[in-house]
């Protein structure tokens, strides 16, 4: 596996939109900045929003070219060290016939999303191009109050450091229900429930037999 090159302070980061558009949405703008401010405040990335991420729901649904054309474009783009995906959402496998993969090979770099992005990180792997399989800009990024210490010490080891990753522990808490992304709301903190401490890895046990 071809593994990108770590991001370093004062990086360039894009912003795109492979499945849902939700991102430019005008009740969703404020997340949206805040999750960019995030991005540049807390980790000294600058951030370029790609010409077709913050379209809105409806073109980017009915447009995957452009949404393709956004993830070609960054990958092309030398000034360009990482890419971010702003959220999940559906069908960003109708991307998948019009991305570059000449430059998707030639220019491996940082990629991170989760759930519908799934389908960008098996094109991606099926290239030979590691990625991340993480933080989203709406979610992760633009969590209430403050980013999670232990998303943002995850994304310092795995994307800045040259050190090996090592140990990765559990969380320790969960959240089992989050707030509606209403504007009035951005001032809340979301109910953390503590969660025991887990190893690294824990195998499952044996199914009961039915």
């Amino acid at each position: 596996m071809i593994k990108p090159r770590k991001l370093q302070h004062g990086d360039t980061v894009a912003l795109v939109s492979l499945s849902s558009g939700l991102a430019g949405e005008e009740d969703i703008q404020w997340r949206t900045e805040q999750g960019i401010e995030r991005l540049e405040s807390v980790f000294g990335l600058k951030v370029k929003v790609m010409p077709h991420a913050l379209k809105g729901l409806d073109y980017v649904y009915d447009h995957p070219e452009k949404r393709a054309e956004d993830l070609n474009n960054a990958l092309r783009d030398d000034s360009v060290k990482g890419i971010i995906c702003a959220i999940g959402g559906n069908e960003t496998v109708r991307i998948l016939p019009f991305v570059d993969t000449d430059a998707l090979k030639n220019n491996p770099k940082i990629f991170t999303g989760y759930s519908d992005t799934t389908t960008n990180h098996l094109f991606f792997y099926k290239y030979g191009i590691s990625t991340s399989y993480g933080p989203a800009l709406l979610t992760d990024f633009a969590e209430n109050i403050a980013m999670d210490d232990y998303t943002v010490d995850s994304i310092k080891r795995t994307w800045f450091s040259a050190e090996p990753v090592g140990e990765i522990n559990t969380s320790p808490h969960i959240r089992k229900i989050g707030l509606s992304w209403a504007s009035e709301k951005k001032v809340l903190n979301v109910l953390k429930t503590i969660i025991p401490a887990m190893k690294a890895s824990v195998v499952p046990e044996k199914p009961a037999d039915i």
